[in-house]
């Protein structure tokens, strides 16, 4: 397979050095395209460790701790972290989120459609400990 040029790259892309390729070469992964999925589907676009975790409960933790800093490296996802000014003992301030070239190589490839995807969360039950989770405000600038 070769490597795109930068005239078949978005700008986004381009600004991002996301290699649309490697990017979606990751998402071979089961595990990591469910990771993808559950940033999609999360009702802020953002869940913290503890959710992913939650939502995806036969991956150890150090195994989606490795799967996270796989979809980093190629570019799909990000860390946003807030303040841990008024957060509670246990409270999430660490988040995971789609990068904007991300969104855009999935929209044009028509991958990980946001609808479905929350529409699936919608029906999923929650402990309480993951309702307060998910009810932490998240980071909303994109820097």
């Amino acid at each position: 397979m070769s490597r795109p040029d930068a005239a078949s790259l978005t700008p986004t892309e381009q600004r991002a050095g996301l290699d649309p390729i490697r990017a979606l070469s990751a998402l071979d992964d089961t595990t990591r395209a469910n990771v993808v999925g559950t940033i999609v589907g999360h009702p802020e676009g953002a869940p913290s460790k503890k959710e992913l975790e939650y939502y995806n409960p036969s991956v150890a933790a150090s195994t989606l701790t490795d799967h996270l800093r796989r979809l980093e490296e190629v570019g799909l996802v990000e860390v946003v972290e807030r303040d841990r000014e008024g957060l509670e003992r246990g409270q999430p301030y660490r988040f995971f989120r789609l990068t904007d070239a991300a969104r855009e190589l999935f929209d044009r490839n028509n991958l990980f459609e946001p609808e479905a995807y929350r529409a699936l969360f919608a029906g999923v039950e929650k402990t309480d400990e993951i309702e307060a989770a998910e009810a932490v405000e998240r980071p909303d600038s994109r820097e």
